[in-house]
């Protein structure tokens, strides 16, 4: 199999929408988890963090 101009690009995108589903469905509730725990023992940079990521919320699950 010969490496195209198509090919590259469809690489490149499938890896894309991986990385991308991965952060949104795995990555995002680890993140939001080790901020709680953070800011649970007092650290103001999490807190806030977790205030943001919060506040951004468009719909609640």
């Amino acid at each position: 199999m010969h490496l195209t101009i198509w090919n590259s690009v469809f690489i490149v995108l499938g890896f894309s929408v991986v990385v991308v589903l991965l952060d949104e469905f795995v990555v995002k509730g680890w993140r939001h988890s080790k901020w709680e725990r953070k800011a649970a023992a007092g650290d103001k940079d999490a807190a806030e963090l977790l205030r943001v990521a919060r506040s951004a919320k468009v719909s609640e699950e």
